[in-house]
């Protein structure tokens, strides 16, 4: 881990990550739980077959994964979106990683489609639909900078239109694929200007380049701006429920206004899905793709670029 800089004291970042009770082997603790889960069929996962297909500049990475079948995703209008419920609450503790400090836990997915995939939900219920915080922010960050062999990327779903399946509010963190998606072309030498005219991207998106040794505090202060960026457009174009996905690596943030979640639900159309990273169920799911058009199909997700 590098020492960078959070506090104004001039601690440790490292040590700051340290009062959130991180254990100092925690990449090699989550590769041991994970496998053994698998092992033990207590969490679902295999290795699948990958399609990389290339769409007027767009860079997709499909998925087959039957396990998707049996995923619980809970309709827009559930009760359950908005009353403190679902897996989360009080998680199998044998699910449980670690608590990251008072706020948040870490726990193995119950569905992966990579290895590690993982999920770091509130402590205490909070809602799918609220912006991320600086305690949110923190958490994931600490668990990023945690990783030293395994580069991890974080997904927020922010609503139903974003593609979310459960109404608590939670991150998702699994391996960065091998193959650079679009916000990585972020040029890295303008690091303060925000590009949001990527080569072949369909729908807006705002991205900012994360500096090399940026703390806690400036990853909040990259999101807040982010943000901000991407509210003015949902209330340029009256959407009213102000979705969004959030991506981030420890290199670049990524927001990207939403206006639906699709016609077929949320398999393919949450964060991941708008970085091309596509897990749908069987043959049938991905011909629909091929159906509406790709790129055209992740405009019609988000906000059309030109619009």
């Amino acid at each position: 881990m590098s020492s960078t800089r959070i506090s104004e004291n001039g601690a440790d970042e490292e040590d700051d990550f340290k009062s959130l009770g991180l254990p100092a082997d925690l990449e090699a603790k989550t590769y041991a739980k994970f496998d053994s889960m698998v092992n033990e069929r207590r969490i679902f996962y295999e290795v699948t077959k990958t399609e990389i297909y290339s769409h007027n500049g767009f860079l997709f990475e499909f998925r087959i994964t039957p396990i998707l079948s049996d995923k619980p995703v809970l309709p827009p209008n559930d009760p359950g979106r908005i009353k403190s419920s679902g897996p989360f609450i009080n998680p199998n503790p044998d699910e449980v990683i670690t608590n990251i400090g008072a706020s948040h836990r870490l726990l193995v997915n119950k569905y992966c489609i990579y290895r590690p995939m993982l999920v770091l939900p509130t402590r205490e219920f909070a809602l799918q639909e609220d912006d991320l915080t600086a305690t949110d922010l923190t958490a994931v960050w600490a668990v990023m900078k945690s990783f030293s062999t395994t580069r991890l990327l974080m997904i927020y779903n922010c609503g139903v239109n974003s593609g979310s399946s459960q109404g608590h509010k939670h991150m998702q963190l699994f391996a960065e694929p091998e193959f650079e998606i679009w916000p990585a072309r972020a040029s890295a030498s303008a690091r303060d200007e925000v590009e949001s005219r990527i080569s072949g991207v369909s729908f807006k998106h705002f991205v900012l380049r994360i500096p090399e040794h940026a703390t806690a505090r400036d990853v909040v202060r990259i999101h807040d701006r982010l943000l901000a960026l991407t509210k003015d457009v949902l209330v340029r174009i009256g959407d009213v429920d102000g979705d969004y996905n959030v991506a981030m690596t420890e290199e670049w943030m990524v927001l990207i206004p939403r206006r639906t979640f699709g016609p077929g639900g949320p398999n393919g159309s949450n964060a991941a899905g708008m970085l091309g990273l596509v897990a749908i169920k069987d043959e049938e799911e991905r011909r629909r793709w091929a159906e509406l058009g790709y790129t055209d199909y992740l405009a019609y997700l988000g906000v059309p670029i030109d619009a």
